[in-house]
């Protein structure tokens, strides 16, 4: 995989063996909003298959999202996503030496792709992959999912949609770029004249519909399995390989093309208005990725702070706060690495690792890539590295921090388990990560509470088992457990370096049981740490999706960042 930037965007170039080019290029175009957040995984490795078949690929980010320039309420998005598209297939052709370029995209990616295909008469092919087929279906599904998401996240799913458009897990689709979605129809787009391959979910009758108008052309349509295991949720989220598989197999039915000598591409830079940014390559086997964000100007001592994945998202972050994080640190001069873990959004999977929970969080590997990380700020004349992460990330950097002599300050956020506990999988500590046992007391006569139960949206036993197990290690607080114990030695060897620690809480978010196990409640015994600063979000949920949440974890970052080491 080869960074790439073009026009303010950032891509991902996946070319075929030496000497094995089909001749043909595929430009990705992802899907829209936390979808394509879910599906960052499903499409790295539909490029890499489609790589290692001879077909050469480039993913990309469309305007004002992800890694790309721009915010999501810039106008004319969906023009512009077109137009970038077609830049795009530019791109591919000249880095990649392809004679051919077909178009494909997931969801609403796969729209883009279309409409983009229409304005090409040289088009290779063009894959469809559970595409939107009407735009104004899809915007009523935007705010039934912006409802959903927000109130699955215990916040105020009224407030999703406002006079300026909608706010779907803290992500924004402005009434403009609703207004222009809602125009779209593919069954009004002239039947491409090149081959297509549209593969659609189960009963999805516009995709049907879509077959039927495009009848007269050479499409090859299928109503699949698989498209649901993408969801709405990274770390939940899973590839669908047969799908991948039937693509790449009907790319290899196509027929190849020229190949002209490909130009290699400059380093992938983004300059900003106070910051310069760089997709990297990096570290185990060349397999880990990152985008590097220095700042115009320096804080004194060039403080740098590096992100680690918070479960399986990828460096973007829930609600794009990995690059808020990073820009608006570099405004205030401090530089940052926000990366992927391999098997992790953009960075490869190890080989033969399993596409499991316990296969990349709480992973022992993950240390050697962190020490990776730190190598590569290093390399670039950093000093001390002050380490963020959230959830699985959380506990990763707090480990990390005490074998690494090279980090000087240490944030935390939400962290599930202080100490990790025998035997238990990833999936188990997952099931059994429920809200504080008061906010359910709270909710007993709550009749959408006890739906989640018994609906087997949440499952009972896991339920009644954390409780009981909460109530059994109070009754034995007197006597702290080897876990306890282990996990106060880790604060005081943070205190005994002078490390800042800055512990940040989501208001009842399920790691306040550990805290409250491992430190008491309200975690009273950490008071006695000079070094730890302990702080509670109020109305603010795990993935710190309101607006509010993620600027006071800016302003936490950017004083440890600067505050460096304590002086004894």
């Amino acid at each position: 995989m080869i960074p790439v930037t073009f026009n303010g965007l950032l891509g991902k170039l996946h070319l075929p063996p030496q000497g094995r080019s089909s001749g043909l290029g595929v430009v990705i175009v992802p899907p829209h909003g936390v979808e394509a957040l879910a599906a960052t995984k499903t499409l790295r490795r539909m490029a890499e298959g489609l790589a290692a078949a001879g077909h050469a690929a480039l993913r990309f980010d469309l305007p004002g999202t992800a890694d790309s320039l721009g915010v999501d309420t810039d106008p004319d998005r969906v023009a512009a996503w077109v137009a970038a598209t077609g830049d795009a297939a530019a791109v591919l052709a000249r880095h990649a030496g392809v004679g051919g370029v077909v178009y494909a995209g997931l969801r609403f990616g796969a729209t883009i792709a279309a409409m983009a295909a229409a304005d090409r008469s040289d088009l290779a092919g063009l894959i469809l992959l559970d595409p939107v087929v009407k735009g104004r279906l899809y915007a009523r599904e935007l705010a039934m999912t912006a409802r959903a998401l927000a109130e699955g996240a215990r916040l105020d799913p009224d407030a999703t949609a406002t006079e300026a458009g909608l706010s779907i897990a803290g992500l924004t689709t402005s009434a403009e770029t609703l207004e222009a979605m809602r125009g779209i129809d593919l069954q009004r787009l002239t039947v491409p004249g090149a081959p297509v391959l549209l593969l659609s979910r189960k009963g999805a009758a516009d995709a049907r519909q879509l077959a039927g108008a495009w009848a007269t052309g050479m499409v090859t349509a299928a109503e699949v399995k698989g498209f649901e295991a993408i969801s709405l949720s990274p770390t939940m989220a899973a590839t669908p390989t047969q799908i991948l598989a039937d693509t790449v197999a009907w790319m290899n039915g196509l027929s190849g093309k020229d190949t002209v000598l490909p130009v290699r591409p400059p380093p992938a830079v983004l300059a900003g208005p106070y910051f310069r940014e760089e997709g990297l390559v990096f570290g185990e086997a060349q397999r880990l990725f990152g985008v590097l964000c220095e700042p115009a100007t320096a804080a004194p001592g060039r403080p740098v702070l590096l992100i680690v994945n918070a479960g399986r998202n990828s460096h973007v972050g829930w609600a794009r706060s990995g690059v808020q994080l990073a820009r608006e640190l570099a405004d205030q001069g401090i530089a940052s690495l926000r990366m992927d873990l391999a098997g992790i959004g953009d960075a490869g999977d190890r080989p033969g690792s399993p596409d499991s929970l316990d296969s990349v969080l709480y992973n022992k590997a993950n240390e050697a890539q962190v020490r990776d990380a730190v190598d590569l700020l290093a390399g670039r004349g950093y000093g001390d590295v002050t380490l963020l992460g959230a959830c699985s990330g959380a506990y990763l950097a707090l480990h990390q921090a005490t074998r690494d002599e090279r980090i000087g300050g240490l944030i935390i956020v939400n962290i599930q388990r202080f100490v990790w506990r025998p035997g238990e999988s990833v999936e188990e500590a997952i099931a059994s990560a429920y809200p504080l046992a008061a906010s359910y007391a709270a909710k007993v006569f709550e009749a959408r509470a006890w739906r989640r139960l018994l609906t087997g949206e949440r499952q009972i036993g896991p339920l009644i088992r954390a409780f009981s197990k909460r109530a059994t290690d109070r009754l034995r607080a007197l006597r702290p457990s080897e876990e306890t114990r282990q996990a106060r030695a880790i604060m005081r060897r943070l205190s005994e370096r002078r490390i800042p620690v800055d512990i940040i809480f989501s208001e009842n978010d399920a790691g306040l049981g550990d805290l409250a196990l491992h430190f008491g409640s309200g975690g009273r015994w950490l008071a006695g740490q000079d070094n730890i600063q302990l702080t509670i979000l109020p109305q603010a949920d795990h993935d710190l999706t309101p607006p509010a949440a993620r600027d006071i974890l800016i302003a936490h970052a950017a004083a440890t960042a600067k505050r460096g080491r304590i002086a004894s």
